[in-house]
């Protein structure tokens, strides 16, 4: 006997884009949170891909916290302004990054597995310098597209990673294994995104004086290095660690 969710818990849009797979009655009861975290604690990938991701949520979360009154410093933008000035590039580099990394790897996924780990990689180590050119400039109108180009990458890595994650546990363990995957990516990205950079800029006031916060950002940038490093690093163990279901 087959199984499925009554069409009626769906919304009009899941029903008519997202496919639903039809399962048996009698497939394997979920495991519990124990054996998937020590499931997952035996597999280098999710390591490096949880830590790499955090890296780049350190990033992520500091800058949406502290570009704002960097706008306002810096580039000389009302507060009322800056509202409307960074709403445009969260909304544009958002939805522009997290549909590319997607797209990217399904597109290079049917060559590798890897990919879903090459392409975070790949974006994280482009959006360090193209944020460091982007607070080298004191146009407004300049720093827009400059600013738009980093944020777009610097979400790329939404799509593969949670898709690798999967990838690493029986389907019956997914929803518990994105669970560890985000405790572990939000306790550090949320957790020290915004207090790092704000411990930079009081460290940094003494020798750089008013122009503290702009250094503290651009030094910040550094653990984007450190998750490309880490999700390349990843790309070595994640055919390795992956679930054959087929």
């Amino acid at each position: 006997m087959w199984s499925s969710a009554s069409p009626g818990c769906r919304s009009p849009a899941i029903r008519r884009f997202v496919p639903e797979t039809l399962r048996a009655s009698n497939a394997p009861a979920g495991a519990s949170l124990a054996s998937v975290a020590g499931r997952l604690a035996r597999k280098p990938s999710f390591w490096l891909l949880s830590f790499g991701a955090a890296s780049g949520s350190i990033c992520g979360y500091g800058l949406g916290f502290w570009l704002p009154p960097y706008f306002v410093k810096t580039l000389g933008i009302s507060m009322t302004g800056m509202g409307l000035y960074f709403g445009t590039i969260v909304l544009v580099g958002g939805i522009a990054g997290i549909m590319l990394g997607g797209y990217l790897a399904d597109r290079l996924r049917g060559r590798s597995v890897t990919a879903d780990a090459l392409v975070p990689a790949g974006a994280f180590l482009l959006t360090a310098p193209l944020y460091f050119a982007a607070m080298s400039t004191s146009s407004l109108a300049l720093a827009w597209p400059l600013f738009v180009l980093p944020y777009m990458l610097s979400l790329a890595w939404l799509g593969p990673i949670n898709s690798a994650i999967q990838r690493l546990v029986p389907s019956q363990e997914r929803a518990t294994a994105s669970a560890c995957f985000l405790l572990i990516n939000n306790l550090i990205g949320i957790g020290f995104g915004t207090f790092i950079f704000g411990f930079l800029s009081d460290r940094l006031k003494e020798s750089h004086g008013d122009q503290s916060l702009r250094y503290a950002l651009l030094y910040g940038l550094a653990f984007y290095l450190v998750a490309s490093l880490l999700c390349a690093l990843a790309a070595h163990r994640l055919k390795r660690d992956a679930v054959d279901e087929a």
